[in-house]
């Protein structure tokens, strides 16, 4: 979120949007900001301590997202075109639980208290 409000313009618009697919929570950033070209993308987006921001970035962030996603078991998707803006995707897989096991963690909540 940080990244697509520095990229996009005071008249531009960032879309939030969450939805459910089949084993997944997914999680989509789109910005109308300065997007990227393929090949930072693809060369240099997800490379630690590799910023296009001078001294106001560490060039971490990206990094950090896709690793912690990855140990998820998820996946991290980045469609930009520069001058058009960015779309980032997240999938997260969900465990299932049943009604009995929601129940057992309400319980087991409630009992900390």
């Amino acid at each position: 979120m940080q990244n697509a409000q520095e990229a996009t313009p005071a008249s531009g618009a960032i879309r939030v949007q969450v939805a459910r697919s089949v084993g997944k929570t997914v999680l989509e950033v789109v910005d109308e900001g300065e997007g990227m070209s393929p090949e930072f993308v693809r060369d240099r987006l997800f490379r630690p301590f590799d910023s296009t921001k001078g001294r106001n970035g560490m060039g971490i962030g990206a990094y950090e997202v896709r690793e912690f996603i990855n140990g998820l078991g998820g996946e991290v998707n980045v469609e930009s075109l520069p001058g058009k803006g960015t779309r980032f995707r997240i999938a997260i897989p969900v465990a299932e639980t049943t009604p009995a096991q929601a129940s057992e963690t309400v319980t087991a909540k409630e009992g900390e208290r």
